[in-house]
């Protein structure tokens, strides 16, 4: 029988690694004036054509769009992001600047450059394993969720 404590020990590990690398990539961004959820929406925006909704940005990010609004209006009011007027009132388009973008370019090298910091204690074999167990566990989280979710919905 596995010790009913390994679980636990497990999960709050994680956690604590992804709590310090939270915490490294917010000091090491400090340098260029921006939180690491403002760089992942302007990255997102980035990749995506430069126009996403605030509900796909917050689906990109893994944040709730009432966690990344504060985040948005940040972002706009620095001038790196713009509000466009959708369909109707209730819907926007987030679309990123040309000053967001030369930001994005302007950091990218440091992000890319502390990335590979922050994994350089792992070799190639490693980051790759450490990248497909990852990814299974958001797979299987994402899952959790969605069941939590409906379950709730049901009023379950």
């Amino acid at each position: 029988m596995q010790n009913p404590d390994e679980a636990v020990n497990m999960l709050f590990s994680i956690i604590r690694a992804f709590d310090a690398l939270g915490r490294y990539l917010r000091i090491e961004l400090e340098k260029d004036n921006i939180n690491p959820i403002q760089f992942a929406i302007m990255n997102a925006l980035y990749v995506h054509g430069g126009r996403m909704t605030p509900t796909d940005i917050s689906k990109w990010v893994f944040r709730s769009k009432h966690t990344i609004t504060s985040d948005i209006y940040t972002l706009k009011k620095a001038g790196y992001v713009r509000r466009e007027a959708g369909k109707d009132y209730r819907s926007a388009w987030i679309v990123i600047t040309q000053k967001g973008q030369e930001k994005t370019n302007e950091i990218m090298p440091h992000v890319q450059e502390l990335s590979w910091r922050a994994l350089s204690c792992f070799d190639e074999e490693r980051r790759n394993t450490f990248m497909s167990l990852q990814r299974q566990l958001r797979k299987h989280l994402d899952e959790q969720i969605v069941n939590l979710q409906t379950t709730r919905a049901q009023g379950g």
